[in-house]
């Protein structure tokens, strides 16, 4: 810290001597810097102190003598170390750019008996920091009125325009986890019938915590704000866990089949075997998908149910006449009717096979399209969570008021 100052009596006059210098201890008038917190300061000798500071020591400086000019200019240059206290706007972090400032003043001399000067900071011998920049420095004074006294009283204040480098945070939190919800989004393209679908997603989502336990311990423990990076992270913590939710449901739509009762309905088979499947360019077996088909299709929803129930029912009505017919023509004759029971039987047992075996193709068929859907869900999945990452991180990246620094 420097100080220049001016006395109104100057320490030599005489022609004799006109540039004499010499250096003294404090013996004359000096501008005591010393350390002030938030508490009032009574009878006290302090000329210019510091405001918001968080030094335990009263004096943070080293005290050293003044250099006395002839023509009454002091020069004071006493080593030293500020602390203060500066609030941190974490809202950005880590792209957040931090505002603190020195102010000094006078507690004991009003604005008509010290005279601030304006100076200026000197980099001269900054180093630089790893973590932060100094983006902008200023310098003001400002006059202020206190309750206590009258008189008006000056001080000057020293701002820092503080940014935060983001390389650090960029490449050991942020591209971590963007590639990390990359393997969750290609976790879609993995097949159903792979038991790890569920169990990658759900490292993921570890993954993503811990990421999210790392940033917790960067950040000052504040409840005014939520960091930008811990949104990031929080919707991508929301993102995985509905991921996973997600390929749950797919692999039970992937391991339905006819024999634990679940069928689709018209609409369900529509949506998600026609419609879906036309719009994500993916194709049923053996099975024409075209906007013409699907057309087809809806409009012949009632008239194919209508026509299964009349034949079914027309069906029944002639085996049940054709039954009562032989009956009636072969009513006296026991060999024909002994005849008649050997073909029942053979009928019977011809028709069980049947069923069987129709039971089977039903079976595999409700299977194929239960797999067919889990496909075109877990397809739609890929795009819906493909699209709401790219959504957060863009939306995170324009938030932010600069990303390189």
């Amino acid at each position: 810290m420097t100080f220049h100052w001016s006395l109104f009596f100057p320490l030599s006059k005489t022609v004799r001597w006109p540039t004499i210098s010499f250096r003294c201890p404090v013996v004359i008038w000096i501008f005591l810097l010393l350390v002030r917190n938030r508490s009032k300061i009574s009878n006290s000798l302090v000329c210019v102190t510091l405001t918001f500071s968080v030094d335990p020591a009263f004096d943070s400086m080293y005290k050293v003598n003044l250099l006395n000019y002839h023509d009454g200019v002091v020069n004071w240059v006493p080593p030293g170390i500020f602390k203060i206290s500066c609030k941190l706007d974490i809202y950005w972090f880590p792209f957040d750019e931090q505002v603190c400032f020195f102010k000094f003043g006078s507690w004991s001399f009003s604005r008509d008996k010290i005279e601030l000067a304006v100076g200026d900071f000197d980099f001269s011998e900054y180093l630089p920091n790893g973590e932060w920049i100094i983006f902008n420095s200023m310098v003001n004074v400002s006059v202020k009125y206190y309750e206590c006294c009258v008189e008006a009283f000056e001080d000057i204040k020293f701002t820092l325009h503080l940014r935060r480098r983001t390389l650090y945070y960029a490449f050991n939190l942020i591209m971590p986890c963007f590639l990390t919800m990359v393997l969750m989004v290609l976790g879609f393209t993995l097949s159903p019938e792979t038991c790890e679908k569920v169990g990658l997603q759900i490292s993921v989502s570890l993954a993503i915590c811990i990421f999210l336990t790392i940033m917790n311990e960067m950040t000052p423990h504040t409840s005014e704000a939520v960091p930008l990076l811990g949104v990031f992270f929080q919707s991508c913590m929301v993102i995985s866990v509905l991921a996973t939710s997600f390929t749950v449901f797919v692999q039970s739509y992937h391991f339905r089949s006819h024999h634990n009762t679940h069928q689709m309905t018209f609409l369900m088979r529509f949506i998600l075997l026609e419609w879906a499947a036309w719009l994500l360019r993916m194709k049923f077996p053996e099975r024409e998908n075209t906007i013409d088909t699907i057309k087809e299709s809806w409009r012949n929803r009632r008239r194919l149910r209508r026509d299964t129930i009349t034949t079914f029912n027309s069906f029944c009505l002639f085996i049940y006449s054709l039954h009562l017919q032989i009956v009636s023509k072969v009513k006296g004759d026991q060999r024909t009717c002994e005849r008649l029971r050997v073909l029942q039987k053979i009928y019977d047992h011809v028709k069980m096979i049947r069923e069987r075996s129709d039971d089977g193709v039903k079976e595999s068929l409700v299977a194929l399209e239960w797999r067919f859907a889990a496909m075109v869900v877990d397809r739609l999945g890929f795009l819906a969570f493909f699209g709401l990452l790219a959504t957060t991180t863009f939306v995170i990246c324009v938030r932010a008021p600069y990303l390189v620094a």
